[in-house]
């Protein structure tokens, strides 16, 4: 009985000395295990301490559960595919597919108004696929290709658009509810920041276009 003893001690020496957590959970979940087998094995088995073991073992294999989920390869379908390359790669895949499982996809004609200026706009949107022309005081400013952004400005400052934006030919779009997104945004601080990053890359490439 003594050896499963220094077997779960040195189990848990050497989750102590990995650095992935994975790894770190599973070597604690052995070791709790021996440990369980410790207690049990003596003339006078420790309930109590078993019982806390379960305890931690349980929520061990939760946590192991979960990780091993998130380290499952991302899948992405072609038009997620090309949008992500257009507009999302400083953004991790899984960061992109949380991103645009909160999105529908939407599809516009010739000469939609996408955002018209003035008006209050609750939605920020990229560019899949066609083009789209940005007008301000009703001339043409900025042109929009797949992997633009609209309605970014709004977005970020909560005011309404300072520019009409229409559709050039027929338009795929990928559009955020901005309440939606805030929030979601909000609870990932370090998605939030790889987002705002995004953003940042899109207006630069704007104003330089401009």
């Amino acid at each position: 009985m003594a050896y499963l003893l220094h077997i779960a001690n040195a189990l848990y020496l050497g989750s102590y000395l990995v650095k992935d957590m994975l790894w770190l959970r599973v070597l604690t979940v052995v070791a709790g295990v021996l440990l369980m087998a410790t207690f049990y094995l003596r003339a006078d088995p420790m309930w109590d301490a078993i019982g806390w073991n379960v305890l931690f073992g349980c929520i061990n294999v939760v946590q192991i559960v979960l990780l091993v989920r998130e380290r499952r390869p991302v899948r992405l379908a072609d038009r997620e595919q090309r949008l992500y390359q257009l507009a999302f790669r400083s953004l991790s895949p899984r960061e992109f597919r949380k991103l645009i499982d909160l999105a529908t996809w939407r599809e516009e004609t010739d000469g939609a108004r996408l955002v018209e200026r003035g008006e209050e706009l609750d939605r920020v949107m990229v560019i899949a696929e066609g083009h789209a022309d940005v007008y301000v005081e009703g001339r043409p400013h900025v042109h929009l290709g797949p992997g633009r952004f609209i309605g970014e400005m709004s977005f970020l400052s909560g005011q309404a658009p300072t520019a009409d934006v229409h559709a050039e030919g027929d338009v795929v779009l990928v559009v955020w509810s901005s309440r939606e997104l805030r929030a979601f945004l909000g609870a990932s601080p370090d998605l939030r920041a790889a987002m705002q990053l995004v953003i940042g890359n899109d207006l630069v490439t704007k104003l330089r276009t401009a």
